[in-house]
């Protein structure tokens, strides 16, 4: 069984690199071939500090890269080599042009009848929007996730706020799938063909959305109308703070907290394991009245010493500052000629802990915090194509790749 697997990615933009970062920070060898000119995508998405983007410095951290124009009359013979020499190819193509550049499962399987091949596309394998290119917001405008805003001219947009989900969960979903396609391979099952699409990556997104449509013919409720007992309340200093003391015994602590009206204590119907209010409208006016006399502080420390379930809603830059996510290793520092740059963690880590004995829980906090500390930054464009050819046996190409064009 492998215990580095060798990662080649053609992919480029988001959902390939993503899964090769994670593959990378877990362990993986992971090369990216990029256009000798441009690099991937990410090299050129601004916001730019010094020059350079954010966005390839998360994305393409722990991978070596090596530049080719697939125009070169290397492409071929490189591919290939690349292709034999790896455990996992990730392919960011319909399958239409992947075959025009030589790097459908196909052609490559027959370098290696081993290889795990992972090809994301935008809207499938099959069916009438295969085909599309699936350039910015495309599929997640397919799949229904954009909300819109009327801007006072009458035009819509989508809101600001808004981030797409499907080029995210479709990197994450081919990173679990490469791993349990390098299981089954372990197992002797052969080569592997993984495949996901940012269309459905976004639609499974809203899973929840989804299965109580289908299954009830109504929408799911928002946020707004789960209940008084499940909503957020403004405390005296102006901030909020999320209440969810849904099942009984919560409840009834909450209530003696907080000081609810009389009878309060025993409203609900308990036979489902949880009651959000519903049935009870009058208590979120109870509720916020009560909220309004203390401070967030004084109240997350009356109800958590209650051992009552409740959280501030904090803004993601105070989440990441915090000293937890110092405890947990949330952001890795990573160092370029030009700038260091603060990226996120892969949030993920496994550790070897052995056969037997018990498991110090100190140090899988530990090595959990540092699950960043072995990630190379990212590679400037064709940094190490000398390296890879020479690894591939193909040194005689150096000068050819180092020619511009070429």
């Amino acid at each position: 069984m492998i215990l580095r697997p060798r990662v080649v990615d053609f992919s480029t933009h988001f959902p390939g690199p993503l899964a090769s970062r994670h593959l990378s920070q877990l362990g993986a060898d992971v090369i990216k071939v990029e256009n000798r000119e441009t690099g991937d995508g990410n090299r050129g998405t601004p916001p730019f500090v010094e020059g350079e983007s954010p966005f390839h410095h998360f994305l393409n951290a722990g991978a070596r890269s090596i530049a080719i124009d697939s125009r070169s009359p290397a492409w071929l013979r490189v591919t290939e080599a690349l292709a034999g020499w790896a455990d996992v190819v990730i392919v960011g193509n319909r399958p239409s042009t992947a075959a025009r550049l030589h790097l459908d499962f196909e052609r490559l399987v027959k370098v290696n009848d081993d290889l795990v091949y992972c090809l994301i596309t935008g809207y499938g394998l099959a069916g009438p929007w295969s085909g599309y290119p699936a350039h910015g917001l495309n599929p997640e405008a397919y799949a229904g996730t954009i909300p819109l805003e009327w801007l006072a001219d009458g035009r819509p947009t989508p809101r600001d706020d808004f981030r797409a989900t499907g080029v995210t969960m479709a990197g994450v979903e081919a990173a679990i799938g490469i791993l349990a396609a390098l299981y089954r391979r372990d197992q002797g099952l052969g080569a592997q063909h993984v495949h996901v699409s940012m269309w459905e990556s976004a639609l499974s997104w809203l899973w929840r959305d989804v299965v109580v449509q289908l299954n009830t013919g109504t929408p799911w409720r928002g946020n707004k109308d789960i209940g008084p007992r499940y909503s957020t309340y403004r405390t005296a200093d102006n901030r909020v703070i999320l209440v969810c003391p849904t099942e009984q015994h919560f409840w009834e602590r909450f209530c003696d907290v907080v000081g609810m009206p009389e009878g309060a204590r025993s409203r609900g119907d308990w036979s489902s394991g949880a009651d959000r209010g519903r049935e009870f409208p009058q208590e979120y006016g109870e509720i916020q009245q009560r909220m309004a006399t203390r401070t967030l502080d004084e109240w997350l420390r009356l109800l958590g010493d209650a051992d009552v379930p409740v959280a501030p809603i904090l803004d993601w830059t105070y989440a990441i500052d915090s000293d937890h996510a110092r405890a947990n290793g949330v952001l890795a520092s990573i160092r370029t000629d030009k700038v260091e740059m603060q990226i996120p963690a892969i949030p993920v880590s496994v550790v070897s802990v052995g056969a037997g004995g018990p498991v110090d829980a100190a140090r899988l906090a530990e090595d959990h915090k540092n699950k960043t500390a072995a990630v190379r930054s990212a590679p400037k464009l064709g940094q190490h194509s000398d390296e890879i050819l020479a690894e591939l046996g193909l040194s005689e190409l150096t000068d050819q790749l180092s020619k511009a064009g070429s």
